[in-house]
């Protein structure tokens, strides 16, 4: 299906079938005195989904790319916009609102994203600007603070924000001299939920950061993920991190798993607890037909093997499985996943996630196989089956999709800060 956009060329959407489950994300109550959001590098909308699925109202919306601009036309037609670089966007000129929602660029931080970061700060990405260019977006919610005093400046990023990019506690102080108090929370997409807010069947690991104007009151970022404890049954677990974060004055950043773990909250238990976690598997259409995987890659215009590597991974997965259908993840030190736990995270380009529906006779070249679908990828973002995306390409749907806040972080970092907005 097509959507005309004024006078463009007609644009396709993401639209999905109705034979997976739908991730709904119902509103909530609105806020007593309802807070306005302006929302700054708006993509996939996946912030404005969740701070309006929380009761707020969103009033304006930027972004550099059209695509994104018309999807959020698509979806939020009320909400004034303005298709800008955002580097150069005049904050007179946009509506003020209580609060300022603004994930900065993180591609060249982030693992999909970067080799290292100092590669990017000395190679040819330092040398064409690129690097500079994409990080003075963080510099830019500064610039919309100055001019608007908004109540509350908050986004996502990915851990490496805060602990590759040189200049990220200087960053900080700015916002501490703009009187402001400072809330970061490491959080996984996986664990994080609330009353009618579901977590994502997907496990992504970000940064929530949070900056309130001082006199508000302090903001509570604790994560508790349901979780259950094989003593004490079901509990919400209590984050514990590694001995190096106990100094004074470290900042608690991390992956979990990693840097940090969960435990439970009953003092006399203690014990290390798993987050409960929704699978992937209800969101994927497993009914959808593939290709024989002896008939090689699709979208090649001439018969092309899978790598060698593929098919490790794919005898991995029969042998792990028996028989019932995985992912093979086609990404590095990666093998194969359940569809009964959460997919691995999804990125803005290209499609690491290779769907395996075995044969009877259990071998490679017989199993059935597809790349999961742009609209699966999205329900493990948390969008609803209702949301449209909008762009002329596959490249700029799954550039939306893949960069996208999870929907159900920006409502739980949304619901986190109705205390201090009421």
């Amino acid at each position: 299906m097509a959507f005309h956009i004024q006078d463009r060329p007609p644009v396709p959407a993401l639209h999905a079938p109705a034979t997976a489950r739908s991730l709904l994300v119902p509103r909530q109550p609105a806020l007593q005195n309802v807070a306005t959001t302006t929302h700054l590098f708006a993509g996939g909308c996946g912030d404005l989904l969740g701070f309006a699925a929380a009761g707020y109202e969103p009033v304006f919306a930027a972004n550099h790319a059209q695509a994104a601009i018309d999807t959020v036309q698509a979806n939020f037609p009320t909400v004034a916009y303005q298709r800008c670089d955002i580097n150069n966007l005049d904050f007179r000129d946009i509506p003020r609102s209580r609060v300022l929602v603004g994930s900065p660029i993180c591609k060249e931080v982030s693992p999909a994203g970067r080799n290292s970061t100092a590669s990017q700060q000395t190679g040819g990405a330092a040398r064409t600007g690129q690097w500079s260019r994409t990080r003075a977006t963080a510099w830019d919610l500064i610039r919309a603070a100055e001019v608007h005093d908004y109540d509350v400046v908050c986004g996502e990023n990915v851990p490496d924000f805060a602990t590759r990019w040189v200049p990220f506690e200087p960053w900080l102080n700015v916002w501490d001299a703009l009187g402001y108090n400072i809330d970061i929370a490491s959080v996984n997409a996986a664990h994080i939920s609330g009353q009618g807010n579901e977590a994502a069947p997907q496990h992504r690991n970000r940064i929530l950061f949070a900056f309130t104007k001082k006199g508000l009151p302090r903001l509570d970022l604790q994560p508790r993920p349901e979780s259950m404890c094989r003593t004490c049954g079901p509990v919400q677990g209590v984050q514990v991190w590694a001995k190096r974060f106990e100094q004074t004055g470290a900042r608690r950043v991390g992956v979990y798993g990693k840097q940090y773990r969960y435990a439970c909250p009953n003092v006399r238990c203690d014990a290390v607890v798993e987050p409960v976690t929704r699978p992937i598997r209800d969101h994927i259409d497993l009914t959808l037909p593939g290709r024989r995987f002896r008939d090689g890659r699709a979208n090649c215009r001439k018969f092309t093997p899978y790598r060698a590597e593929t098919r490790r991974k794919v005898t991995i997965g029969l042998e792990r499985f028996h028989g019932e259908p995985f992912i093979a993840i086609l990404r590095n030190h990666c093998t194969v996943q359940s569809l009964d736990e959460p997919i691995g995270a999804i990125t803005a380009e290209g499609n690491h996630h290779l769907l395996v529906k075995p044969s009877r006779r259990l071998t490679v070249d017989d199993c059935e196989d597809q790349m999961i679908s742009l609209r699966a990828k999205a329900r493990a973002q948390r969008f609803p089956d209702t949301h449209v995306f909008q762009g002329p390409t596959a490249a700029d749907l799954t550039r939306q999709v893949g960069n996208a806040v999870p929907v159900n972080a920006a409502s739980w970092l949304a619901a986190r800060l109705q205390p201090s907005l009421n």
